[in-house]
């Protein structure tokens, strides 16, 4: 080759070096991107997201509080925890929580659940309710506006305790101790009926609460004797107006009262939620079942749960034990169960504890009700946990995990995925209409929140008992709410505080 054709070759190939090196296309640069890292990994895991149908091994990376990668490539992070053998599902999200202190929230997060609702009962002033709890809560939580608070401060003889309410509230928060007597002044407001015009201040505090951040509108309706058809009618009218859903526990344990629930709903075009199918069915829980199906077939917004217990639990002093009660349940006071004592009751001892005021646990459902209740594909799990106390009914800590331990592994009346989609992907589904941020809950996805529940399908399952305290469920290794371990290795993390509140859409 001449020398000039050396120097024009050399030339060329320096100006395709940098012509590569600058536009990052041809063969590969000398100095390639490293790796991503992410905050969390979790490795090796059985990730089940029933949304989409994801049921394979997967590495998940966490950046924040959110999911960033799930891949079956090898992920950096700084923190990688190995989760192999394990499954990787959504934070379970309960509906149905009565339980709402962080001393109630460690055992349901060790049940797996990284959001705790208050939907059936709701709460009044919900926006001072959510700033209380605000930045002092374990797992992510969440109320509806209460129709039974919203129908006595309507009251025109309840002025002065309505006002009193708002005062003690605003001034010294929910937790001031002169909150539960004014409460125990207007206990006999369950029992009287609002008059005509006294309905559009009851339906103008519910919107009230529904734009502090209400999810919804609680209608225990079996707990209020004194509510009219007319006014519940007109409460459904209401919330389909505000594009609302009603969480009710019906008006009595039967039939017609779920029929009462679904005719108003239909009537009115109101989403519905039916709480509880198993306790407020009990033998009939075939037909409830029927017509909730049916009615989803035709299109309607209407839906349900149940806890996997034989047993309720409710106060004792409340509407539910009027005269007729063992009749209406089938029950009679050897059912009964005082929680403080473990105790069955007599018809001597039901009447002291009555006028004492406490919880009672209800022995009135047949396993086999509740089996058919689960294997329901479209049924939702939900708790009904009671408030924190030493003898609760064991729903309380072990609700997701019996399901998982009881009725997944050891009976098989429904699949693993089938289980997990009743806790986690059907219940977001039930709140995208009242809360937009749910669209980011009950999935393990790319974006999605990092509400995690990671557990050992072999082990997991409930350690509570109607005998015994509350006990946690064991099998449940690692939770994280919004990307923060709550628990780690099977024991709570201390002094953490991650949880957040679940908002309705009309916020303000």
């Amino acid at each position: 080759m001449l020398p000039g054709r050396k120097i024009f070759g050399t030339i060329l190939f320096l100006s395709i070096f940098v012509f590569v090196a600058l536009n990052g296309s041809g063969p590969p640069s000398v100095s390639a991107e490293a790796p991503e890292t992410y905050d969390i990994v979790l490795k090796g895991g059985r990730v089940i997201d029933p949304e989409t149908g994801l049921d394979a091994v997967r590495n998940v990376g966490i950046r924040g509080d959110r999911i960033a990668e799930v891949s079956a490539s090898e992920l950096k992070g700084k923190e990688v925890i190995d989760v192999s053998g394990l499954v990787v599902s959504p934070g379970f999200i309960d509906l149905h929580a009565h339980g709402q202190t962080n001393q109630a929230n460690e055992y349901q997060a060790h049940d797996g659940v990284t959001t705790a609702l208050e939907l059936e009962g709701g709460y009044s002033f919900v926006r001072e309710w959510i700033e209380m709890k605000r930045g002092r809560s374990l797992i992510n939580f969440g109320a509806s506006a209460a129709h039974g608070d919203a129908r006595w401060l309507a009251m025109k003889k309840y002025a002065e305790q309505a006002a009193a309410l708002r005062k003690v509230v605003i001034t010294d928060g929910w937790e001031s101790e002169k909150v539960n007597p004014i409460f125990a002044a207007v206990g006999r407001s369950n029992y009287e009926s609002l008059t005509a015009d006294e309905i559009p201040g009851m339906c103008s505090g519910i919107r009230t609460e529904l734009e502090a951040g209400a999810l919804g509108v609680g209608l225990p309706i079996g707990y209020f004797p004194g509510a009219t058809r007319g006014e519940v009618f007109e409460l459904y009218k209401c919330a389909a107006e505000m594009d609302s859903v009603i969480f009710t526990h019906v008006r009595g344990i039967n039939i017609g009262a779920i029929k009462e629930a679904i005719a108003d709903a239909v009537v009115n075009g109101t989403s519905l939620h039916i709480v509880h199918i198993n306790s407020v069915s009990l033998g009939e829980i075939d037909t409830s079942l029927a017509m909730v199906k049916a009615a989803q077939e035709r299109g309607l917004d209407i839906t349900t749960e149940l806890y996997p217990y034989t047993a309720a639990s409710t106060s004792l002093e409340s509407s539910l034990f009027d005269e007729g009660w063992q009749q209406r349940m089938g029950i009679s006071y050897g059912d009964l169960q005082w929680q403080d004592t473990g105790e069955r009751l007599t018809e001597e001892t039901f009447k002291k504890y009555r006028e004492q005021g406490g919880v009672v646990i209800i022995h009135l459902m047949k396993p086999e009700w509740i089996e058919k209740g689960i294997k329901a594909p479209f049924t939702m799990i939900a708790s009904d946990g009671m408030p924190y106390a030493p003898g609760a009914h064991p729903r309380s800590a072990g609700t997701f995990s019996r399901v998982l331990g009881r009725y997944v592994r050891e009976q098989k009346v429904l699949s693993l995925k089938d289980a997990l989609g009743k806790m986690t992907i059907m219940p977001a589904k039930r709140l995208e209409k009242v809360a937009p941020s749910a669209k980011l809950k009950g999935r393990i996805q790319v974006g999605a929140d990092a509400d995690i529940t990671i557990f050992d399908p072999e082990t997991i399952i409930d350690t509570a008992t109607f005998e015994k305290d509350l006990s946690f469920s064991t099998g449940v290794k690692h939770v994280l709410v919004n990307g923060t371990f709550v628990v780690k290795d099977g024991r709570s993390v201390e002094n953490v505080f991650p949880g957040r509140p679940l908002l309705g859409k009309y916020r303000r």
